[in-house]
């Protein structure tokens, strides 16, 4: 517990403003900032408080403790790198973790509807017989992109040149293979409906195409944030 020598009625006016323009100039999403302004705040009342116990008096301990902190552009900017590497990880964990479990959803789909047994592949229509296929390296790409984007933000990192894009970027490319793999996984749902030997289990294809939505959905919320965040680094 941080105890000053600065009223806080002095202190924590001129302190929350800073904050708030630090605050303002970062990226990402406000829930992301909040442990980043903690310990701003949290460095800024002891610094406070240190100059008070030097004999500054309190106005001037505030003012002078938020100068060693810097100008609010630089301060965010320097915290820049560290939430883009948090967010990539969040986006290609999520990616990693959901992309089995769609998969599963969807082979349950098939396995209840009798759609395709291995001796019977050659029945399908040509748009199906291409389409698995591309759903399977879509994923391939995803997992590969998501696996990167995690090992570019752990431990990974010490043996690594300090590139910051590069975590955001795979996450980014993780998402975006996402998105392709279940469009294409609901692009050949309509196929098989459409088709008059295509009737489907319907609750296992319902629960399928709804986390492929949900996942689709996330995946593209998620690469879009990384590649916007992943602009303003160098």
């Amino acid at each position: 517990m941080t105890w000053l020598s600065t009223p806080p009625s002095v202190a924590q006016p001129a302190v929350e403003r800073y904050l708030t323009e630090v605050a303002a100039r970062l990226p990402g999403s406000p829930r992301a900032h909040r442990d980043i302004v903690a310990e701003l705040r949290s460095g800024i009342l002891d610094a406070t408080d240190a100059h008070c116990s030097a004999g500054l008096p309190p106005a001037g301990a505030v003012d002078t403790a938020i100068g060693e902190f810097g100008d609010p552009v630089q301060v965010a900017e320097g915290f820049r790198a560290e939430i883009a590497a948090g967010l990539a990880r969040r986006a290609a964990v999520v990616v990693l973790v959901t992309g089995p479990l769609v998969g599963v959803l969807w082979i349950v789909t098939a396995v209840a509807s009798h759609v395709a047994p291995h001796h019977q592949w050659t029945d399908l229509s040509p748009g199906f017989q291409v389409g698995v296929p591309l759903v399977a390296v879509a994923a391939a790409v995803t997992a590969c992109g998501a696996l990167f984007g995690i090992a570019a933000t752990g431990r990974l990192t010490r043996w690594l040149p300090a590139l910051p894009r590069r975590a955001p970027g795979a996450a980014a490319i993780a998402g975006f293979s996402a998105i392709g793999a279940d469009a294409l996984g609901l692009a050949l749902l309509g196929v098989q409906l459409a088709t008059a030997a295509g009737a489907l289990s319907p609750w296992p294809a319902a629960a399928a195409a709804t986390a492929s939505i949900a996942r689709l959905l996330f995946a593209r919320r998620a690469a879009c944030r990384c590649l916007a965040i992943r602009t303003g680094l160098t």
